[in-house]
């Protein structure tokens, strides 16, 4: 580190610098490593592409590439080009719309060069969603593939989408990982692996984006692209489709190369700095479409990234459950004043003690097993939906955390909210828990910044996970009665998986809202027999068999924080 040599011992911009690199520079390259690591012991080789050349699959659909260009470099087009000529899987076409002032001439020797490729001068520049459906206007295709002009797509990338084709019949929507690359002879880096199908998380922000196949007539039931959203046209086509389908699989290979260079987005997200306000129009109209409720979009930490405050319907009440068993009357009041800082008024609050409390609506008193009293105190609240809050609690940090956390609640594809915690230090005890990390489960990113930039933004944005705190977490109470309540023979953490398992096996969403948060005391580690954890993870086999969805298998399970899952 260079900086030793030049910055003086013990000196504060030294260590401001070194705070800097280590966050930034050390980190990004050490997982840069990693990232070409994974490639090598990931990504198929000579003997396997060969075999993939070789392959007969049942089904054989044709895929038509839809590319919208637009005064497009020959070297641009030539490697995207190269790219698919080279592919695995030769059933394929190129459906080319030029929105160009001028025609590009160069493209003619593709064309007569192979019949695959299809070219239309459209003569004029109807925008990007425009040119669009003029390629798609082309396609004969069974599945249409989204590729930008001057991106790429990796050999075995079309073999890849037909595999799971086959494997998924009736799929009609269909993306998978991507990265990064500034040309082909350069390393690649900035891999994105992205999550199963989560779409909480894609309305905080577009993280399918690229490599996005759709079944051709999905496309033409959606009638193409809508230019009213052009800039984010990509993220309004996905929200769409999913409206129309439940079909959709996440191929969690990296199948694309988005190109970055200094008019692209991939290097520069102020390149198109309009996309950032459409999306939120995208956000905002797919959420009325689909919940029929009206939110609150803002920008996030990070351009593409947005805050959203999703907007109460008929004002349901809620029920404040305190565990309060061991505080005297004076701590009990304490934090009967701070859960009282809500700006939400359709409120109850249940304590559980064996003290005489006033200013409540109702006491519990304590039986020997804690769960068995939760689930008692639940038959006796009023509240549609709950929340327990303990005597870790510190602060609360907005006043509308109840009404945050009800605009989700109220959807009713959903079964239970969470809340970011941190301590007094500004450390993440909780952001929700990756099923399977370290055993049963562990909490993401716990002891990092509360406020750090993480990878997909997942301690700023709403998003979908298997599993949350079941404290700090806002729950329907006839979800939770229907599931059987807490199962009292278990500690808080496995609790807390139990739950939101039974939760996901009704087909109902668990959903992290890390906009609300609390800071709570630490919460202690429970260290558990290795028979115990052996059984809890043989009766939720069907989950932990096919590892967490929300959580991609590319990413290590050893490391509370994000790291690349690679054979040391």
């Amino acid at each position: 580190m260079k900086f030793e040599k030049i910055l003086p011992e013990n000196s504060k911009r030294r260590v401001i610098v070194k705070k800097i690199y280590d966050k930034y520079i050390a980190k990004n390259s050490t997982e840069e490593r990693r990232y070409l690591k994974w490639i090598k012991q990931n990504e198929p080789n000579e003997e396997e592409l060969e075999n993939q050349r070789n392959h007969k699959f049942e089904i054989e659909p044709k895929i038509s590439i839809i590319v919208p260009i637009y005064n497009t470099p020959e070297k641009f087009f030539e490697e995207l080009v190269q790219s698919l000529e080279n592919q695995t899987y030769s059933n394929w076409e190129l459906c080319l719309a030029d929105g160009s002032p001028e025609k590009l001439n160069y493209i003619e020797e593709y064309t007569k060069r192979d019949k695959r490729i299809k070219y239309k001068a459209i003569g004029e520049n109807k925008g990007i969603s425009g040119n669009t459906n003029e390629a798609l206007s082309l396609a004969t295709g069974d599945f249409v593939g989204l590729l930008d002009h001057d991106d790429l797509l990796p050999i075995f990338s079309l073999f890849e989408v037909v595999k799971a084709i086959n494997e998924n019949p009736e799929v009609e929507f269909l993306y998978s990982d991507e990265d990064k690359l500034e040309a082909v002879d350069k390393p690649r880096y900035g891999v994105f692996f992205k999550p199963d199908f989560s779409p909480y998380t894609l309305n905080s922000a577009n993280y399918i984006c690229h490599f996005s196949i759709f079944k051709k007539e999905l496309i033409d039931k959606l009638k193409g692209f809508d230019s009213r959203y052009d800039g984010s046209q990509d993220w309004d086509i996905v929200a769409r489709a999913i409206e129309s389908t439940k079909n959709i699989v996440h191929i969690p290979k990296v199948l694309y190369h988005w190109r970055a260079h200094r008019n692209s987005t991939a290097q520069n997200s102020d390149s198109k700095p309009y996309a950032f306000e459409i999306g939120k129009k995208v956000i905002t109209d797919h959420i009325k479409r689909t919940l029929d409720t009206e939110v609150e979009v803002t920008d996030g930490l990070t351009p593409g990234s947005y805050k959203i405050k999703y907007k109460v319907k008929d004002n349901p009440k809620v029920s404040i459950i305190i565990d309060a068993k061991d505080l005297t009357n004076e701590e009990i009041q304490k934090i009967v004043q701070k859960v009282k800082i809500t700006t939400y008024t359709n409120y109850e609050i249940i304590v559980i003690t064996d003290k005489n409390i006033e200013s409540v609506d109702k006491i519990i008193k304590p039986k020997n097993n804690i769960f068995k009293t939760y689930n008692e105190a639940v038959k006796e609240i009023e509240g549609k939906y709950f929340i327990i809050i303990d005597k870790n609690l510190i602060k609360i940090d907005i006043p509308s955390y109840i009404e945050d956390l009800v605009g989700i609640c109220q959807d009713k594809e959903v079964g239970i909210v969470g809340t970011k915690l941190y301590n007094k230090n500004n450390e993440v005890e909780h952001n929700g828990v990756v099923l399977g990390m370290n055993g049963v489960g562990d909490f993401l990113y716990k002891g990092l910044e509360k406020d750090a930039g993480t990878y997909m933004q997942r301690l700023s944005i709403i998003h979908n996970v298997s599993c949350v705190y079941y404290k700090y977490s806002m729950i329907d109470k006839k979800l939770f009665e229907e599931c059987g309540g807490f199962p009292i023979n278990y500690s808080g953490d496995l609790n807390s998986i139990e739950i939101c398992l039974k939760i996901l096996n009704q087909n109902k969403q668990v959903i992290m809202n890390p906009i609300v948060s609390f800071c709570v005391k630490k919460l202690s580690d429970t260290e558990h027999e290795e028979e115990q954890v052996n059984e809890f993870i043989k009766k939720w086999d069907k989950y932990y068999s096919i590892g967490d969805r929300y959580f991609s298998p590319n990413l290590s399970k050893k490391y509370t924080n994000i790291a690349i899952k690679v054979d040391d």
